[in-house]
């Protein structure tokens, strides 16, 4: 409770009247001290309502948590902060809303010590088991014990499975749950100890089997379409498999199901649901994966539906999809839909108009928040007062007053308004399909723009050729912000800086089922000639963004990268004079570059992939530190890189027992180069597991860096932390006797 609820001289103010008025008689001293003094008070009652909050675990500052958790006995896990990073996001990105830029903490030992005495209460049971690893990976878990999959002859006074010897082949649903987390069939002993793929079926053993990938909800996409009836629902026209919703179950004594967890849509099981729902007496307009994402009071008890789609502005029910394998696009005769799950396809049937306008909605997989998506990114929109904005202008289909309904006529209306400081914000996920050209003026008003999607928007650009910024104004700034962007910009001119922040470039400018990505960069910004260079001083700088290939003069200032992923070269500017010269320098912090890199030099890199050779002209300056480097390339100091940390450990074992030749000795550099690659889930980009690293992969990546996680874009993760911290836990909390296995199905 304060000392005083007056705003200003707190202290004075509890005086007697007759004191104030002669102290203000007397040229206000006694004001002027107690106003000293009150200075020190509210400091001490800042500290004292602090250790008031400190009290509490829900409150309590991070410095606390370990103590706190020290009186109920919880062991300590990893820490939840991030790794130790400097401050290039905060200097690169000051008109941002923040307040931290940093990659946010994936682990949760707050959450772990709060409810120490919740799971003490519940130790021991499978749901409480399922729960915990639940919360101390964030990751969504179900637990399995593999005894009651065992197969073994029972008493018939008390049958406790009707599963069978074997499997009922007829049940082509139930087949394909075999040997996954939702398996119902009978299994022989497996004396094996339990691990990711092998030795689950025994009775000392439990699984806990998680799901790594999240589900991104897309609401009103435009789909891709492929001619005539034909669709993909990706905007960019490639094959993916459609993902479930993620749900929570309606009561934590319950184990999760098969329609809580992200992962994708089994063709099989949304054929029975389709058909489970039409089997109903009434059957309702949506199903359990089917239906609208934005209810209406009627649907509120509907579930968190995984699908949807609205053809001409009506919606089309349930009882009008249809499961089918569209490998092959074929059109049903009536107004019903055909769709494939696996593929990401749909096929409108014959009875609908020609033209239609479809409008859908669904979930795709991916690693993390990252590339720009329907998530939060609240810390990194645009902030109107620290970027000195003058203007904004609103894109959507809206059609209200006061919107525009593309990019183009929202620049159209900037250059109009003397190109003032502006932010162009999107807030809808339309396909906008449209050629965009930002045209400069050195004596415009402004030397700022971003073009950004409103938070948990990702809008689609469409290009219909280069985005292209002409015009010189080399103070000018240019943002791209959560944007999906299915085409290259180029620079033609000299500018400051240009930005991407959340957003995709399309690596080879375009995916589009059945052809062949164009291989050009993503970005490009021309050296000009020796008389007259462009861009002397240019830095392009990508935040938590994916890109292809990326052209930049050698006089630029810097390319930097924070968290993103590069999925081609680094190369000179097309236009360069010189052909034989090099990109700019390169600042790169948990980041991954697939391409050859021709630098500079590199200022500073850390935790970083480079799968591919880099050659920089400068090694004397800057270093490259918990790094993956290509074992061939030219580049400043290494500190605890790979593979060379692995190569002389390995050569020092050897040379306990015997002294090495030098042939000796690069044979065991071989052999260890050979080994110790970055290993991917998948490679392509629109895969759910893009760039995400296998399981099987060579740990020193997988661990390596400074703090023990990952190394690469998908650093901020901490992906082995949560491991760890999970295998802790469960040697507390697992009944005594039993053994367990982690199984990552994603």
């Amino acid at each position: 409770m304060a000392y005083s609820n007056a705003a200003t001289a707190k202290l004075f103010n509890l005086l007697p009247a007759y004191l104030r008025d002669e102290d203000a008689r007397n040229g206000g001293a006694l004001k002027a001290l107690l106003g000293v003094v009150e200075k020190a008070a509210d400091d001490i009652e800042d500290d004292i309502r602090q250790l008031h909050a400190n009290a509490f675990i829900e409150t309590c500052e991070p410095w606390v948590v370990p103590y706190i958790g020290e009186l109920v006995g919880n062991i300590r896990l990893s820490s939840s902060e991030p790794e130790p990073v400097t401050s290039a996001a905060r200097e690169i990105f000051p008109d941002l809303r923040g307040p931290r830029l940093e990659p946010l903490p994936a682990l949760r030992t707050r959450a772990d010590v709060a409810r120490t005495i919740y799971y003490r209460r519940r130790k021991g049971t499978l749901p409480m088991l399922e729960e915990l690893a639940r919360d101390i990976t964030g990751w969504p878990t179900h637990a399995v014990e593999f005894f009651e999959g065992l197969l073994w002859t029972q008493a018939v006074r008390n049958r406790l499975r009707i599963e069978t010897l074997t499997p009922d082949l007829r049940k082509v649903e139930s087949c394909r749950r075999l040997n996954s987390a939702f398996d119902g069939m009978s299994h022989t002993v497996d004396v094996r100890p339990p691990s990711r793929s092998e030795g689950w079926y025994n009775i000392r053993n439990i699984g806990f089997f998680l799901w790594r990938l999240g589900a991104y909800p897309l609401n009103k996409v435009t789909p891709r379409r492929a001619g005539d009836f034909r669709y993909h629902f990706s905007p960019l026209g490639n094959q993916a498999p459609l993902f479930s919703a993620r749900r929570r179950e309606a009561v934590e004594t319950e184990l999760a199901t098969e329609l809580d967890v992200p992962q994708a849509i089994r063709p099989a099981r949304f054929h029975k649901d389709l058909a489970d729902s039409a089997a109903l007496a009434s059957p309702p307009s949506h199903s359990e994966f089917y239906g609208p994402f934005d209810k209406t009071p009627e649907q509120a008890g509907a579930p968190n539906q995984s699908i949807f789609m609205v053809v001409d502005g009506i919606e089309v029910p349930a009882a009008s999809i249809r499961c089918a394998d569209l490998s092959t696009f074929r059109q049903p005769a009536d107004a019903t839909v055909l769709v494939d799950v696996a593929r990401g396809r749909f096929a409108l049937g014959a009875l609908f108009s020609t033209d239609p306008v479809v409008e859908i909605s669904y979930h795709y997989g991916f690693p993390a928040d990252l590339g720009g998506g329907p998530y939060q990114r609240q810390a990194w929109l645009t902030d109107p007062v620290r970027a000195e904005l003058t203007a904004t202008y609103l894109v959507n289909g809206s059609g209200l007053p006061g919107t525009f309904s593309t990019i183009g006529a929202a620049l159209q209306q900037w250059k109009d308004d003397d190109r003032p400081r502006s932010l162009i914000r999107i807030s809808d996920n339309r396909s906008y399909v449209e050629a965009i050209n930002i045209e400069l003026d050195v004596s415009q008003r402004g030397e700022f723009l971003a073009i950004e999607a409103a938070d948990g928007m990702r809008p689609h650009l469409q290009l219909t050729g280069a985005m292209t910024v002409t015009g010189s104004r080399p103070d000018f700034v240019l943002t791209l912000a959560g944007l999906l962007i299915e085409g290259q910009v180029r620079v033609e001119d000299t500018i400051s800086r240009l930005r991407l922040v959340h957003s995709t470039l399309v690596p080879g400018l375009g995916i589009v089922d059945g052809s062949a990505p164009a291989g050009e960069p993503s970005i490009v910004a021309l050296a000009g000639s020796t008389a007259t260079p462009l861009n002397v001083g240019l830095s392009v700088e990508l935040a938590f963004s994916i890109s292809g290939a990326i052209a930049l003069p050698r006089l630029a200032r810097h390319l930097i990268l924070l968290d993103s992923i590069v999925d081609g070269a680094l190369l000179p500017a097309p236009d360069d004079p010189d052909p034989d010269t090099s990109g700019p320098m390169l600042y790169s912090e948990r980041s991954t570059v697939r391409g050859t890199a021709n630098l500079r030099g590199i200022e500073y890199a850390s935790t970083s992939i480079f799968e591919n050779l880099v050659t920089c002209e400068r090694v004397q300056q800057g270093c490259v530190r918990f790094s993956y480097v290509h074992p061939l390339s030219r580049v400043p100091r290494r500190y605890r890189c790979q593979p060379d940390l692995a190569e002389a450990l390995e050569i020092e074992i050897a040379e306990t027992t015997t002294v090495l030749t030098a042939a000796e000795r690069q044979q065991i550099r071989d052999r260890v180069r050979l080994r110790l690659k970055p290993e991917y889930t998948a490679e392509p980009y629109g895969q759910p597991a893009y760039l995400q690293l296998a399981l099987d992969g060579p740990p020193e990546i997988a661990t390596g860096a400074e703090d023990g996680s990952e190394m690469g874009a998908y650093c901020h993760l901490k992906q082995p932390q949560r491991e760890r911290n999970l295998s802790t836990r469960l040697e507390e909390y697992l009944p005594f006797g039993l053994d367990y296995g982690l199984i990552y199905v994603t």
